[in-house]
């Protein structure tokens, strides 16, 4: 009996040992290796950023804009994507701040952000604090009290070693309505690009925040004037409409009288074109003061698709479908008037001009006051719309100042219906543009691929066009070309990307990553876990597992430095190398991998090796040099 149960201890205690001994070897390689003989706890993904959100005044007054900013604080040595990455595969950090009892926030500006080098790829980033402002206006009817505002915030971290996968974080903004307060926060609010202006909702629209703004934070002072350029173009496109190209000589003798000279042509074209710039311009001034309430509106998908309706109708209306005219009254009212009213009628006349559009000016106006509605600048969303304004009218001044220079100008025909057209286009785009953010990239990317084959084919790219053809002609040869081919390359590229007719692009490549074809060649990677594991069991031989994922630029690091190594490669020759795709940490791939290899957390790249029987021999996280690679490889014999 005492035999038996001390040989039983003896066994016992020799196992002991042996697995003692087994765990001092499989710690014993580095601190990036780990030896899994029992399953290991599940682990928090660690916090490696934070956030807090502060205000800059102590009390707010009903009625006014406000500036308040969401502080990131991300861990030493890690860093996140900005809210501009220059890889489309990379998740943008983006910061979500919700609308409460009339305290509407607009205007987020993400600072600007600093590069990093991965991969031999130069990549967008936020390191340190960084803080995002953004305005909130109070609204006039807001009663005085306390009240929270929820921010959340989405980010990537990553650090030179590996990715973890995104993350929300949320905090809470507290804002006191009352009488005006004293600013604080000051050593924040201070070093931010957007001045503190407790009166009225100025400030820079966010990168994110408006396509505007974001051509005017990669180019500068040429990004304003390009952004002027466009609205001064179309607006003088928009001259050549139907609803305005025969009104110009008609309109011009109104304001100029029949007999004029060159010098009087010119002040009254003068006086009645900068009257409805200056009235335009209003209006961009005043939409951009109450910006706030449009972006909270656009914000509503009904609105928007009430909106995207609107254009529809009137691009129907451009192709002849029914049509859309100035009230009878009107129209008669400007036939009978045959008389000048001197520089003040030139003004008056100018004024209603800008508040009654025709049906071909109304959409592209209100386009550009939504579209400056998310600007937040009221100087700017004055400056577009004159310029808008001043293109509209450079036609009438040149025919006021010189009136033989109507007999230079084409006469009205048949070339203005097909600007018609193409204004028709053009509002359909528009549409597309405001309802996009309501339907899927996908639907979007189809139907705008649809709009412009159909222009490209009604609009004349597929006409034969003779030697004696004129510019007109040729003109809409071309852009109906370019139409053509920029349609066909968005269609098709889309069609075989989703896998709507043929299987996604993603699976006619065996790794189904973005890994070139120099690395693709020297290891070929089974993408079907169980495929991988039977064989290797078949044929004896052990297993390299990499995980990877879409965002992770340390996963194409590991792919490029160490994967796509010769020496690395020839040793994996004797290994089945497996590539598993683990996109999500939530993912049913995801928690049953974790699971069944014993990860305690979600980050990548993590690499396996596993003998031929399936056990997992060594974990290696991150980015592993060549050599440490090979070294471990060559530990399962």
């Amino acid at each position: 009996m005492n035999t038996v149960f001390s040989r039983s201890n003896l066994r016992l205690l020799l196992i002991f040992q042996v697995a003692i001994l087994f765990g001092i070897a499989g710690t014993s390689v580095g601190t990036d290796v780990f030896s899994l003989g029992a399953d290991i706890p599940e682990q928090d993904e660690p916090q490696l950023v934070g956030l807090s959100a502060v205000f800059s005044t102590s009390s707010a007054e009903a009625g006014k804009s406000y500036v308040a900013a969401a502080v990131v604080s991300i861990a030493s040595d890690w860093h996140i994507n900005s809210a501009k990455p220059y890889q489309d595969y990379l998740i943008p950090a983006n910061l979500s701040v919700d609308t409460v009892g009339g305290l509407i926030p607009y205007s987020i500006t993400y600072p600007r952000a600093g590069d990093a080098v991965l991969a031999d790829e130069v990549t967008s980033v936020y390191h340190g604090e960084v803080a995002i402002s953004f305005q909130v206006k109070v609204a006039e009817d807001v009663a005085d009290g306390e009240y929270t505002i929820p921010i959340s915030f989405t980010s990537q971290s990553c650090n030179d070693v590996s990715c973890l996968p995104p993350q929300t974080i949320e905090a809470q903004l507290e804002v006191t309505i009352g009488h005006e307060g004293t600013p604080i926060n000051e050593e924040i609010f201070g070093a931010l690009d957007v001045p503190i202006d407790q009166g009225q909702a100025t400030g820079k629209s966010g990168e994110l925040d408006s396509d505007l703004q974001r051509l005017i934070d990669e180019y500068g002072f040429w990004g304003y004037l390009m952004a002027l350029g466009v609205a001064f173009v179309m607006g003088l496109l928009l001259s050549f409409s139907p609803c305005t190209y025969p009104m110009i000589p008609i309109t011009v003798s109104i304001f100029a009288g029949q007999q004029r000279s060159v010098g009087k042509g010119f002040v009254m074209s003068l006086f009645y074109v900068g009257s409805m710039a200056v009235v335009y311009g209003l209006m961009g001034l005043v939409v951009s003061l109450v910006g706030g309430v449009f972006g909270a509106w656009l914000a509503n998908p009904i609105v928007v698709v009430s909106i995207a309706v609107v254009f529809v109708i009137f691009s129907l209306s451009m192709f002849g479908l029914y049509e859309l005219q100035v009230p009878l009254f009107i129209r008669q009212k400007l036939g009978t008037t045959r008389k000048s009213g001197g520089v003040v009628g030139a003004i008056v006349l100018g004024i209603v001009a800008a508040l009654v559009v025709s049906p071909c000016v109304g959409p592209f106006v209100a386009g550009i006051l939504m579209y400056v509605a998310t600007s937040g600048s009221p100087y700017f969303g004055f400056l577009i719309l004159f310029v808008f304004a001043l293109g509209l009218g450079t036609l009438f001044m040149i025919i006021g100042t010189f009136s033989s220079a109507i007999n230079k100008l084409p006469n009205s025909g048949a070339w203005m219906e097909t600007v018609k057209k193409f204004f028709g286009f053009v509002l359909l785009l528009m549409a597309l543009y405001f309802v996009r953010t309501v339907i899927s990239p996908v639907t979007t990317a189809i139907l705008t691929a649809l709009v412009l084959l159909a222009f490209g084919v009604f609009g004349g790219g597929i006409d034969r066009i003779s030697m004696e053809a004129g510019f007109f002609v040729r003109l809409k040869k071309y852009l109906g070309i370019i139409a053509l081919l920029t349609g066909t390359y968005l269609f098709v590229g889309t069609v075989l990307t989703e896998g709507f007719i043929l299987p996604p692009v993603s699976q006619w490549f065996p790794t189904g990553t973005s890994v070139s074809a120099h690395n693709s060649e020297l290891i070929k990677w089974e993408t079907d876990l169980e495929k991988g594991l039977a064989r290797a069991k078949a044929e004896g031989k052990p297993v390299l597992i990499d995980t990877w994922a879409t965002w992770c630029i340390n996963c194409r690091v590991l792919d490029k430095k160490t994967f796509g190594d010769p020496d690395v490669a020839t040793e994996a020759e004797r290994f089945v190398t497996i590539k598993i795709q683990l996109e999500t940490a939530d993912s049913p791939t995801t928690l049953d991998f974790k699971e069944r290899f014993g990860l305690s957390q979600y980050s990548l790249p993590t690499t396996l090796l596993l003998d031929s029987q399936g056990r997992v021999q060594r974990m290696l996280q991150g980015v592993v040099k060549p050599e440490t690679m090979i070294a471990e490889m060559r530990q399962l014999q």
